[in-house]
């Protein structure tokens, strides 16, 4: 690596990585080929992670570069994960768009009223209530 700043970087991608792995989420670190910049970390199939450990936040530009990056890696969402200083990586910013924040509500909601409508409910709620638990 060639410069403190790409060894930042990379340093908080791998401990957003780990941050969600230790809480039971599929998140990897894409092979970075050069061609097409398909984000940082990589959340459950769904969402394609730009980490930034910087001190100057420039939201508008990463989170309209985490939504290329997204559709570069066929990926339904794009997201930020900002650094805040002296804090934990779990308690880093998440930022996105109304649009895709809507977006994945829409379909969390959606999912919710299959489940709510079948026999899975109790084992749903029962998992979310392991997973809570799990992650306080």
């Amino acid at each position: 690596m060639s410069s403190a700043n790409k060894r930042k970087g990379t340093r908080f991608e791998s401990a957003v990585r780990n941050w969600l792995l230790d809480r039971r989420s599929k998140a990897w670190r894409p092979a970075q080929t050069g061609h097409k910049d398909e984000g940082d970390v990589h959340l459950d199939n769904m969402v394609a992670l730009q980490c930034k450990d910087a001190t100057q936040q420039r939201y508008s530009q990463w989170v309209d570069d985490a939504n290329d990056q997204a559709v570069n890696a066929g990926l339904p969402y794009g997201a930020v994960v900002h650094k805040k200083r002296g804090r934990s990586v779990g308690e880093s910013l998440v930022v996105m768009d109304l649009d895709t924040f809507h977006s994945m509500q829409r379909r969390l909601r959606v999912a919710e009223d299959f489940l709510w409508a079948s026999n899975a409910r109790t084992a749903y709620e029962a998992t979310i209530a392991e997973i809570e638990g799990a992650d306080a």
